[in-house]
């Protein structure tokens, strides 16, 4: 089956959990996501079937929200409350000591992944290294926070609203903020309630999918390309598109375009010099 869907990812399952379990759902064996969850951390995750999964690279996922709860008082080698601890400290009731550390970190910043990530190490995943006792030194990046809204500060507890980029690690957002205020953060907490024009709203339990499996798949996908620049073919030109020919329009060049039917999605494509070259094409989706 062929198609998109919104998953309310639970806490306690990998985002690998919940992939395997679609897949025996759907009978599919070719299905990704939009963006790693961790396991406590629950939320919006977009999968992807069948012919759908080569729209990932194209999907506007790249912009993510979340709710997130830290503990003040101490730090632990995972820097949520699942590690082991590393340091401690004392909470700090103080709304401005934390508005001020959080407004440090908003704009383009180079951020030290995790050393328990997913990310690859010499062809191993850092967890696995960390895990097994070894010493992981990731190189900071860069990403880009667009805003940290202070929710609470209610010792031992500290709340905030991240709107960010793609590849920022909010566990270590929450490490860095707690060393700019002067006291040790572990996330206790995670959900992502947004990310493009997937929300936590409209997203569906796993029981709920598993109870209608075919209503789950969104029926509309265009919403998706919102943001991207679209052209609309007629039926002699949609045929066209669809078996992989260039077309003449009268349109300015765009590098990616949303390629529309009467009605329906047929594609991505590309206008240079006044031809549509067509990039993915789907028609059935």
């Amino acid at each position: 089956m062929d198609g998109i869907l919104n998953v309310l990812k639970p806490a306690g399952m990998t985002s690998f959990d919940v992939i395997s379990l679609l897949r025996r759902i759907y009978h599919q064996k070719k299905i990704g996501h939009g963006g790693t969850l961790d396991p406590m951390a629950a939320g919006v995750l977009p999968v992807f079937m069948g012919k759908a999964t080569r729209l990932i690279e194209y999907a506007p996922i790249h912009k993510k929200n979340y709710v997130a709860e830290f503990i003040m008082g101490f730090a632990t080698d995972t820097e949520d409350v699942m590690g082991s601890i590393v340091e401690e400290g004392r909470p700090i009731a103080d709304e401005k000591v934390w508005r001020e550390a959080c407004a440090r970190f908003e704009g383009d910043i180079q951020q030290v992944p995790s050393a328990f990530s997913a990310i690859k190490v010499k062809g191993k995943r850092a967890y696995d290294l960390a895990r097994n006792g070894e010493k992981v030194e990731l190189p900071a990046r860069p990403v880009h926070i667009y805003s940290i809204e202070l929710l609470e500060v209610c010792p031992p507890y500290v709340r905030m609203k991240v709107i960010c980029s793609s590849g920022t690690y909010i566990r270590a957002l929450g490490r860095d903020i707690g060393k700019a205020a002067g006291c040790p953060l572990s996330m206790s907490f995670l959900l992502r309630t947004e990310m493009g024009p997937f929300t936590v709203e409209e997203a569906r339990t796993l029981e709920e999918i598993e109870a209608s499996p075919e209503s789950a798949i969104m029926a509309d996908i265009r919403p998706l390309f919102r943001e991207m620049k679209d052209i609309t073919l007629d039926e002699d030109m949609s045929d066209g598109f669809l078996t992989g020919k260039r077309l003449r329009v009268h349109r300015e060049d765009i590098p990616v375009a949303a390629v529309y039917g009467k009605n329906r999605f047929l594609g991505i494509g590309e206008i240079k010099h006044g031809i549509l070259h067509p990039r993915k094409v789907f028609g059935d989706l």
